[in-house]
């Protein structure tokens, strides 16, 4: 839908028991300088047994309110994508914010780009509190900015975050991947977004234009904060993730066959489904996914990665990798700290 030469933009807010953030999600909306008239909200509201919906009812004249039995973020999001009519699809996690430049941004570029299907940018890293944590998240945690064109490689190799807040889609490229599988649990922002790639292009804006709030209650990311247990599931859902992904793009038709190697999703199924297994004592069943580490055509960085996988699959007691994660990720960020003073 468009008005004028002006698109409206839908944006899903996909809500469960987020009482304590929602307010500000919603308000970073209110505040956005692209025309109030052209964005359509939608929250839904996923069972929420808390005050979620109290909240929202206090918007009730510019936000469109609904609730449905718990199904899950793929069930909130189908939901979400059934009922809008933007010309522009973008989601706004309900612990997340957005720059009041976000949307007009966004929209300039994909008016800029008539190739493009999809458009993202940049976040910071905020706590429960606000406070900004890392002003670049793609920095600090090691992914790269400024990839555009036919990205899902870099995307399935795991080079560009796929942040449900920093993308937005068109209408018609991302409807090719609804519905979501809802027996997906985890990394429904990855699966909807390599599989709009497929059917088009990808911009970016070099900005960064929205927060992502780290807490204690973030479902896929930061599982090196977790026990080995939690950290386990973790990787058997995105493993999960990846195989209807798999199954999925087997049955479609019109995508851009040189855009994806199925080979890297198959090789990251396989360093999770390892993770799993070394995390859960099942050792032998992660040791045969080795060869599956090493299939396609790969680079050296993807061979020495599956060198270090093999290396924790043969070698790495299982309560140790917990701690290995988290240095991992300690390094990362003091790399990103040296560098740039934040």
């Amino acid at each position: 839908m468009t008005h004028g030469r002006h698109p409206v933009v839908s944006v899903i807010v996909p809500a469960f028991n987020n009482g304590s953030f929602i307010k500000f999600a919603i308000e970073s909306i209110f505040r956005q300088t692209y025309p109030a008239g052209l964005t359509e909200i939608i929250v839904i509201d996923d069972g929420s047994d808390d005050n979620t919906g109290e909240i929202v009812h206090e918007y009730l004249d510019r936000v469109t309110y609904i609730y449905q039995e718990n199904r899950g973020i793929a069930g909130a999001r189908n939901r979400g994508l059934a009922v809008a009519k933007g010309g522009i699809i973008t989601f706004l996690d309900a612990d997340d914010e957005w720059y009041e430049e976000r949307i007009r941004k966004v929209v300039n570029k994909f008016m800029e780009s008539p190739e493009a299907g999809l458009v993202y940018h940049s976040i910071e890293l905020i706590d429960s509190n606000g406070n900004i944590i890392h002003r670049n998240f793609n920095k600090s945690f090691g992914y790269k900015e400024g990839i555009r064109g036919w990205v899902t490689n870099d995307i399935s190799s795991g080079r560009i975050f796929c942040g449900g807040s920093s993308f937005a889609f068109r209408r018609d490229v991302v409807k090719r991947a609804y519905p979501v599988p809802e027996d997906i649990k985890r990394g429904i922002d990855f699966y909807m977004v390599a599989l709009s790639s497929c059917y088009a292009q990808t911009e970016y804006i070099p900005e960064t234009l929205g927060k992502y709030r780290l807490h204690s209650d973030n479902t896929t990311m930061f599982a090196g904060h977790r026990d080995c247990s939690e950290m386990a599931k973790v990787n058997m859902d995105f493993a999960h993730m990846r195989q209807r992904f798999l199954e999925i793009i087997k049955n479609c038709e019109g995508f851009c066959m040189k855009a994806i190697d199925l080979n890297t999703i198959k090789r990251v199924r396989a360093k999770e489904i390892i993770f799993y297994n070394v995390l859960t004592g099942k050792r032998i069943e992660g040791i045969r996914q080795i060869p599956a580490l090493f299939k396609g055509d790969f680079n050296y960085k993807d061979f020495l990665k599956g060198i270090a996988v093999s290396f924790v699959a043969l070698f790495v007691p299982g309560p140790f990798f917990h701690n290995l994660v988290k240095g991992y990720g300690f390094l990362q960020r003091l790399k990103y700290e040296r560098f740039t003073g934040y």
